[in-house]
């Protein structure tokens, strides 16, 4: 293949994701709550630059700030770690295509891609922080070198590979740029050359609108992640900096204004939940997270004004606990590390929009361990922390932490479809949680086919786990393992699980809405009871490829904050057996109707124990990720499952205590008699009963 048909090839193959997938909003499981936002106020709008963050009316003060106190807003911070070392770093050349042998597969392509836009992440932070720190500090050198920065972006070709049809990642770093120079060294660039940085901010641009209103019709797909993604990482930015010099600047931001007011968020509900789990709320969060501090600052707009902000940042502190690895759902770059230094920065946002202290305890958690995230391809990538910090000061209040409870509890997002089990939350040593999901949004984008999935943590090992690794979206792990119901804690029926594939998959006659048609609901919880619970039922999750299943449901009880009881009930038109999996990243032992999981720090003991028991055909241990190349993971541990077979039924009913211990502490004490319906539990001397 030729550089240039490989360069066709590539495009032709992110044209196929990202064409609209037909129009969703008819098929959309939540409602999004709808807001007016006056757009009268655009009229008397600033013109002078900056714009961005810093007002230029409110330049003057700041830097008598800094002068008296160079640690003003941490700007200190912000020189030293993330403007000064681009200062003797030359600006980089335009990258180059991907080698033509590696378009055929995703896998082999996937780290250019990468590379290249981290390296376009680069080239955005130093045009952005020099430009910021040469014209605050008033610093001809850091001008001098920040304007070189930007000139040369400008000179990469808009339809080049830094494109956003070649490489959206890149393209938005790049436009990105261009915008924070153009505005914050407005008048430090001759006529010409802002002419020359302007049409290539245009240029990019138009190609972004045009994916937006005509390619994805976003409006009508509302559930293309980056396609929402261009309105708060570009459009917004963008349009704000070209405020009144470019007549379609003001028409861009009213869409913004009035997609954000009338279609956002289209993933969660007013329970503040992210259908597509954290690690893709993090990047939307921050993002989004930016735009509105950067609308507000320019035009006085507060759009944090729905019930899904006030209540989204509940959705990381409960469903991805700061103590955990592998214990959440859906598509995540970090998967296999404790939860990223990204998230306590937004937590902590929220935790300035609505005064939320115990934000500030898991940013504190998360800033204090996470000492080494600059080394991490998802943050180096993506953030930039010293950045992060200094808009934050200038915007937003801090405020001293307040632990969460450390009490039993069980938190619902009902309406997005995830809940969160916490034991001793604030002691990783003592931490016991499960995360749970069972969404109506199915398995669509970077969701996967886990509708009744759970994860179990414990005293510090994660014990019932997301297994696998991240190589990117469309790889062999993501596809044929990540997405796939066999690799999840949950049951098959006849070998089959819930529907899970997606463009990227090439399954015949795939549409989109098939992925939310296949989801589930959360159709029973308490979370006051003596004994919380939450129940879902993923019927329809199964169906298209299980049409005689005509029920599945999953309903959890947690005991007195040291165990949890699962039952599973199913109905099928013709008798089908059922086998029951977890997966996990340590050793597995297995018996006749129980097995056990033995972590460095816990362990996890699994008893079937009703008459269930006695249809158990097997209970066997397996290692490996099914079909998936074994060069994705070549030099990385396998991980296992246990699979519990059932014989082949009409009706299961399948009840299971699952009982984690540290290994090198006391034991759970607990007898258990099933009576009348009613599970008679005897938990460390304490009678307890789970009415079933």
């Amino acid at each position: 293949m030729t550089k240039d048909s490989s360069f066709d090839a590539i495009k032709k193959i992110k044209l196929e994701n990202d064409v609209s997938a037909g129009n969703l909003v008819d098929c959309m499981p939540v409602k999004v709550q709808q807001t007016q936002t006056d757009l009268s106020v655009l009229d008397n709008l600033a013109t002078e630059h900056p714009r961005l963050l810093v007002q230029s009316k409110d330049l003057g003060a700041f830097k008598a700030r800094l002068k008296s106190n160079p640690g003003y807003c941490k700007f200190d911070a912000f020189l030293t770690d993330s403007t000064n070392k681009y200062l003797e770093t030359e600006p980089f050349t335009e990258p180059k295509p991907y080698p033509p042998e590696t378009v055929e597969k995703a896998s082999l392509w996937r780290p250019y891609w990468r590379q290249m836009y981290v390296d376009c992440q680069m080239a955005f932070n130093a045009s952005r922080n020099l430009s910021i720190a040469g014209i605050i500090l008033e610093d001809e050198a850091m001008i001098a070198q920040a304007k070189a920065w930007t000139l040369q972006l400008a000179s990469y070709d808009p339809a080049g590979v830094t494109s956003r049809a070649y490489n959206d990642e890149a393209a938005f770093r790049v436009i990105a740029a261009m915008t924070w120079g153009y505005d914050w060294l407005y008048d430090r660039f001759s006529a010409d050359e802002r002419a020359t940085i302007k049409a290539s901010i245009i240029t990019r641009l138009e190609e972004i609108m045009h994916h937006l209103e005509v390619t994805i019709d976003l409006l009508a797909n509302p559930l293309n992640s980056h396609g929402v993604r261009c309105i708060s990482s570009v459009i917004v930015p963008t349009c704000i900096a070209l405020y009144n010099e470019y007549p379609k600047a003001r028409q861009y931001i009213e869409y913004a204004l009035t997609y954000y007011a009338e279609h956002y968020p289209p993933w969660g509900g007013e329970d503040g939940a992210w259908a597509e789990g954290p690690d893709y709320w993090n990047t939307q969060m921050a993002f989004l997270g930016e735009a509105f501090d950067l609308l507000k600052s320019y035009t006085g707009i507060d759009m944090f004004n729905k019930a899904f902000y006030k209540n989204t940042g509940d959705f990381i502190l409960y469903c991805m606990p700061v103590h955990s690895k592998r214990a959440s759902f859906c598509d995540q770059s970090s998967i296999g590390d404790f939860p990223g230094l990204k998230l306590a920065y937004n937590i902590r946002h929220f935790a300035g929009v609505n005064n939320r202290p115990e934000y500030i305890w898991y940013y504190n958690q998360l800033k204090a361990r996470d000492t080494d995230a600059h080394t991490k391809f998802y943050n180096y990538g993506w953030w930039d922390f010293g950045y992060d910090d200094l808009r934050f000061e200038y915007l937003w209040s801090d405020m001293p932490e307040v632990a969460p409870s450390n009490e039993p509890l069980l938190k619902v997002f009902p309406i997005t479809g995830w809940a969160a089990f916490h034991s001793n939350m604030l002691e990783r040593g003592k931490h016991v949680h499960m995360v749970y999901k069972c969404s109506p949004f199915g398995s669509i984008s970077h969701s996967h086919g886990d509708q009744n999935a759970f994860t179990l943590h414990a005293f510090g090992d994660t014990l019932a786990a997301a297994t696998g690794y991240y190589g990117g979206f469309g790889v062999d792990m993501h596809l044929k393992w990540r997405r796939q119901t066999f690799s999840k804690n949950l049951p098959l029926f006849g070998g089959k699980g819930q529907y899970a594939e997606n463009r990227a998959s090439k399954f015949a006659g795939h549409q989109e809405r098939y992925c939310i048609e296949a989801g589930g609901h959360i159709s029973d919880f308490d979370s006051d009871a003596d004994v919380p619970f939450v129940e879902g039922d993923a019927t329809a999750s199964y169906q298209f490829f299980n049409p005689d299943l005509q029920s599945y449901k999953r309903k959890i009880w947690f005991v007195k904050g040291k165990l949890f009881v699962m039952r599973d009930t199913a109905m099928l038109e013709s008798p089908q057996d059922l086998t029951w999996l977890l997966h996990t990243t340590f050793q597995t032992e297995t018996g006749e109707k129980a097995f056990k999981i033995v972590g460095d720090k816990a362990l996890l003991e699994v008893t079937f124990i009703n008459s269930s028991s006695a249809d158990i055909e097997s209970i066997e241990r397996v290692e490996g990720f099914g079909e998936v190349d074994p060069a994705e993971y070549e030099g990385l541990d396998i991980h296992r499952h246990v699979a519990a077979t059932f014989k082949a039924k009409k009706e299961h009913d399948i009840l299971t205590l699952l009982v984690p211990a540290k290994i090198d502490g006391a034991k759970v004490d607990v007898s258990y008699k099933l009576v009348d319906g009613v599970l008679q539990l005897t938990v460390d001397g304490e009678q307890v009963s789970v009415h079933l």
